[in-house]
C-alpha cells in the first residue's frame, strides 16, 4: 500500500487507457473510498453512475465533443492559446470512448454544501483510484447538463465531472506539471494592508 502522500505525489491525469477490463473488487474499493468521504450534515450528496456501455461512451463523447466547441468558441484567444501551450486539444476526448468505463460523477443541488462535498468526495476517489493501480482524468464538458438527460438522471443531480476509469497505457512524466513552491500559495496571518495576491 502506497503511503498517502506518495499517491498525492505519483498522480497523473491519463488520457490513454488498456482495453483490459477493471474487476469488481477494485471498483468497490474505490467507490467505498468516495463514500468516506466528510459532506455537510452528513448528507453526502453525491451520486455516481458508472458507465460501460460502448454506445452510451460513444454518445458522451459525440455531446461532449459538442459542448466543448461550443464553450471553446466562447473563450478568449490567449485561453485558447493556453490550452494549446498545455497541449490541451480543445475538442476531441476520444479517452470518452477508448476506456473501459466512465464514472458520471453528479451532486445533489439540494442538499447543504452539496458542491463541495462533492468535489472531496472526487478527490477521495482520485486518490483510490491510483492506489488501485488505475488512471483517470478529471474531465468536466462545458456544458455538461446533456449528461442528465442521456443518463436519465434527475435534475436536482448537476453533473460535475466524468472520469474515465482503466489501466493506464501512459505515463506522463511529472516535469510537464510542474508545481508552485509552498510560499505562492501558503500565507500566514494575510492582512489586506500587505498588498494584493
Amino acid at each position: 500500500m502506497k503511503e498517502i502522500y506518495k499517491l498525492m505525489q505519483d498522480r497523473r491525469s491519463i488520457r490513454k487507457f488498456t482495453p483490459e477490463l477493471i474487476s469488481d473488487e477494485k471498483l468497490e474499493k474505490i467507490f467505498t473510498a468516495g463514500g468516506f468521504a466528510p459532506s455537510g450534515a452528513n448528507q453526502q450528496p453525491w451520486l455516481y453512475v458508472i458507465v460501460d456501455n460502448q454506445q452510451i461512451k460513444k454518445d458522451i463523447r459525440v455531446q461532449s465533443e459538442e459542448v466543448d466547441a461550443r464553450w471553446n468558441a466562447e473563450r478568449t484567444n490567449a485561453f485558447r492559446n493556453w490550452l494549446k501551450k498545455q497541449e490541451i486539444v480543445e475538442n476531441s476526448k476520444p479517452f470518452l470512448e477508448e476506456t473501459p468505463l466512465l464514472l458520471c460523477i453528479f451532486g445533489d443541488s439540494t442538499k447543504p454544501y452539496w458542491l463541495e462535498s462533492t468535489w472531496i468526495s472526487i478527490a477521495y476517489l482520485l486518490l483510490a483510484i491510483e492506489e488501485e493501480g488505475l488512471g483517470t482524468l478529471t474531465y468536466t464538458p462545458g456544458y455538461p447538463d446533456f449528461l442528465n438527460q442521456l443518463l436519465n438522471v434527475p435534475e436536482k443531480f448537476i453533473p460535475q465531472v466524468i472520469l474515465p476509469l482503466g489501466y493506464p497505457a501512459e505515463e506522463p512524466p511529472a516535469s510537464i506539471r510542474p508545481r508552485r513552491i509552498l510560499d505562492a500559495f501558503v500565507h500566514t496571518n494575510r492582512f489586506q494592508d500587505e498588498g494584493k495576491i
